[in-house]
């Protein structure tokens, strides 16, 4: 099965001000209990132009797993799960098919 690399970002904070780290914390218990591993590849700023046109700056841990293709599906549900337990309107999830990565 071909290896994908998925990158997302976690807000630390909800659109509230409420801090999301309890939120963060079962995600990332989750992904190791079922992908063995997640990388924080750095804590990434951005600003989201929510529906109701007000710009909100969000602050974000920016993450990457590699997996088999076929279990992009399971990642999405956790984030869609994380999305669910707060007020953030979207959540960033990339995928990057056709990936090599080594584990030496």
């Amino acid at each position: 099965m071909a290896q994908v690399k998925l990158v997302f970002y976690l807000p630390l904070r909800d659109n509230d001000g409420r801090a999301l780290a309890a939120e963060i914390s079962d995600v990332e218990t989750e992904l190791v209990a079922r992908f063995g591993g997640w990388t924080l590849l750095a804590v990434v700023k951005g600003m989201y132009m929510m529906a109701n046109q007000t710009p909100v700056h969000d602050e974000s841990n920016a993450y990457a797993v590699v997996t088999e293709d076929g279990r992009v599906g399971e990642v999405e549900t956790l984030l869609r799960a994380f999305k669910a337990k707060t007020t953030q309107e979207a959540i960033y999830f990339e995928v990057q098919y056709n990936t090599d990565v080594r584990f030496l």
